[in-house]
């Protein structure tokens, strides 16, 4: 394995389906209006407050488009995007113990154990993109089981959402999507949030930001890479990602954090280091 790897005291891991955050945040942040988040504690038990509640425990499961406040104090956490389409959130809200029917959010998950193990072996062990991926996914499909059978996925909402990651760059017309599916505009948008948990703006953002992760990885710095991913100017980008991550791209990858990105195994990487800051 490569050495390099073990300097930085954050990883953020992001693949097409879900992105894992492994790491020491350094102040409570703020995340909001994304897709749905599971958040292990690797050390002592932490705290997750919610517009109504704070519940403190080592795992939470918190819904798509929600806001968050993460209090971790000096422990090391995974905090796990999950997919856009909602398909995981249903799935994890069965394996959860105490739940708020107001918020959608839950805490202690029943397999805690095996996760928490799992992550702080590759926290401490940092390894490549696959053989993460494929550990998660394998831990993943055994929490599951034959549970996906159950999970209903909007076939016209996955053709949707799969034409926005396809053309991230460009802002397709809401009235091309619904013509895609065959949907007025009204029905689109809303089976589109039930669907996804977010409406279709946010998450043509969401996405962008995990392009312009890949980006940064493959060595762009972080104007270039803002520009890569579709948006506006490096101002743009940065308010998104700090209203949806609650800390700026340079903070995360620069300055404070400095998360090394690892890249998904099929996107061309250079020598692993830190992007410029712009």
């Amino acid at each position: 394995m490569n050495t390099t790897l073990v300097k930085p005291p954050a990883y953020m891991y992001p693949w097409e389906k879900r992105t894992l955050f492994l790491g020491k945040l350094p102040r409570p942040l703020k995340v909001a209006y994304g897709a749905a988040t599971l958040i292990i504690s690797l050390g002592k038990p932490i705290q997750a407050r919610l517009a109504n509640r704070t519940l403190e425990g080592y795992s939470f499961l918190i819904p798509p488009n929600a806001e968050v406040t993460i209090n971790t104090g000096i422990q090391a956490v995974a905090v796990f995007h999950l997919d856009v389409l909602g398909e995981d959130y249903k799935m994890f809200t069965y394996h959860f113990s105490a739940a708020h029917t107001r918020d959608g959010a839950y805490c202690d998950l029943n397999e805690e154990a095996d996760f928490r193990t799992l992550l702080t072996k590759l926290y401490q062990q940092p390894s490549d993109s696959s053989p993460t991926y494929t550990q998660l996914t394998a831990l993943l499909d055994y929490t599951f089981g034959n549970q996906s059978d159950l999970i209903l996925t909007d076939q016209e909402i996955a053709i949707a959402v799969a034409a926005i990651k396809n053309q991230f760059e460009d802002n397709i017309p809401i009235t091309e999507l619904a013509n895609m599916v065959g949907m007025s505009v009204p029905t689109l948008m809303r089976r589109f949030k039930q669907q996804t948990g977010m409406p279709i703006r946010r998450l043509r953002l969401w996405h962008r930001m995990y392009e312009s992760m890949i980006f940064i990885s493959s060595g762009q710095n972080l104007t270039d890479a803002a520009y890569s991913a579709g948006f506006a100017d490096s101002a743009h980008y940065t308010r998104t990602f700090q209203n949806m991550w609650g800390i700026g791209p340079s903070s995360l990858f620069n300055k404070t954090i400095r998360a090394h990105i690892i890249a998904p195994p099929t996107t061309p990487t250079v020598e692993p280091g830190y992007p410029e800051t712009p």
